[in-house]
């Protein structure tokens, strides 16, 4: 009784992959006119002339061969201008299809620098598909919480990843000038472990001007300390001067919007304080970008040689 319905069960499998089969040999017997779906996030981008350019990219796909992706144009840096770049996907049966962007070099307006503290965590994948739909570079101020995973993300998607402390526990790291050391260095181990950079970018908590720290400090004046002792150190310590409001006075995202664009720079650079632990904060995002894109900023990520912002430091 078992070997016949086994026996059963194998024609029924072989009935079964024949249909497969005939249905595989049909397919591919009809003639491949189809080119490929060809995807392009930001269709323009600005840069600042003298700037780097870095490619967006597309997407290409094809339900039947493979594709091949080749470009077509330059931008020149150095030459305000409209440059147009023609990305061709093709497949192997030689179908094509075409997409373009549209790279403007301007003298810009202002440099916007977005800066987002305390993640990673439950919003920044949702934030990371914004920056890399606009091509926009930010930097990322971590902690010792959220995953591993997006810190990976971040950096392979070329933002610059930051040190903002392990804990960001304010009543920990301010007791002394070690145990904000040892705090640091911690987040400084958790990057190096997962990009292979040793990262020397910082923020305080709360600022280079927090004064929360007397709390803790014993009327030590700890931040006057830790600032020479980081900067003696080799970090460089990163404040702003584009408060968002996310951390207390903003409640949703239209002020967060309202409060980043009103405060913007022109003819300088603008460090925009947000948080990705935010998710009304993550949701203003792609609004401040595309408000900034369409009135002549550009956007960038910091590095050691940026403008820093740095506040007056009170305690």
């Amino acid at each position: 009784m078992a070997v016949t319905v086994i026996t059963a069960l194998c024609c029924g499998l072989f009935f079964v992959a024949g249909i497969i089969m005939d249905n595989f040999f049909a397919f591919y017997s009809v003639p491949d006119e189809t080119p490929p779906t060809i995807t392009i996030n930001n269709e323009t981008v600005n840069i600042a002339v003298g700037g780097k350019y870095e490619d967006g990219g597309v997407e290409a796909y094809d339900d039947r061969t493979e594709v091949a992706i080749t470009t077509e144009g330059t931008v020149d840096t150095n030459t305000i201008g409209e440059y147009v770049l023609k990305y061709i996907a093709t497949d192997e049966h030689g179908n094509s299809s075409e997409a373009t962007r549209t790279v403007k070099v301007i003298q810009p307006r202002g440099i916007i620098y977005l800066t987002f503290d305390d993640g990673p965590g439950e919003y920044t994948a949702t934030l990371l598909d914004v920056l890399k739909k606009y091509n926009v570079k930010a930097t990322f101020f971590v902690t010792g919480h959220g995953s591993d995973d997006l810190i990976v993300r971040e950096y392979n998607e070329g933002h610059t990843v930051a040190l903002h402390t392990f804990s960001h526990n304010y009543a920990a790291i301010y007791q002394s000038v070690d145990a904000f050391l040892s705090d640091l260095y911690s987040v400084q181990n958790r990057v190096k472990n997962l990009t292979g950079q040793t990262v020397t970018l910082m923020r305080f908590p709360g600022g280079s001007s927090n004064t929360i720290s007397a709390l803790y400090d014993g009327g030590t004046r700890i931040m006057s300390r830790l600032v020479d002792e980081v900067t003696a150190r080799g970090f460089t310590y990163f404040d702003w001067n584009v408060s968002s409001g996310d951390a207390g006075g903003a409640v949703n995202s239209d002020e967060v919007f309202a409060r980043t664009v009103t405060q913007l720079k022109d003819g300088g650079a603008s460090i925009v304080l947000q948080h990705d632990i935010k998710d009304f904060s993550v949701a203003a995002v792609e609004r401040i970008i595309q408000h900034c894109l369409a009135n002549g900023y550009v956007f960038d990520k910091l590095d050691a040689n940026s403008f820093a912002a740095h506040h007056g430091v009170n305690n």
